[in-house]
């Protein structure tokens, strides 16, 4: 059986303050950060292409690999992450680009599904959150 991938996020981009501010701002230590200008590859061993990032960026996210439905995940993520740092989250979207994210790599269902009630969406609004949904819907195959 195929297990699907679940991630939600809370990611701000576009900063020019040190990542120690967001991060006690929030009372959150970011799950991924990097810097702008710091250089990255890109592509295999053999074809790696350098890049330079373009600008900072931090992210605290939850991962959940099952065929669980994800509405599940993402009412908890608003419940324990979102909620009680509201006022924080609204002055940094007051500054910075921020979003609530969604991805899903699902490989068992070929029918996803997102429900957003009124209070999850009045959640996002009075934080001044964007919300940004990526769905990868894969065969077995495309795990490798």
């Amino acid at each position: 059986m195929s297990i699907n991938e679940n991630i939600i996020e809370l990611k701000i981009f576009d900063f020019d303050t040190d990542h120690r501010f967001i991060s006690d701002l929030l009372g959150l230590n970011p799950t991924r950060t990097w810097t702008k200008g710091e250089e990255y590859f890109i592509g295999n061993k053999r074809n790696k292409i350098k890049k330079t990032r373009k600008e900072n960026y931090w992210v605290y996210n939850s991962i959940n690999v099952s065929n669980d439905w994800i509405g599940y995940q993402i009412d908890k993520f608003l419940e324990d992450i979102i909620v009680p740092r509201k006022e924080a989250i609204k002055r940094i979207t007051e500054q910075f680009h921020t979003e609530f994210s969604i991805v899903q790599y699902i490989y068992d269902s070929c029918n996803p599904g997102l429900y957003f009630d009124k209070k999850a969406i009045k959640i996002l609004n009075e934080c001044g959150l964007e919300l940004n949904i990526d769905l990868y819907v894969l065969t077995e195959a495309d795990k490798d």
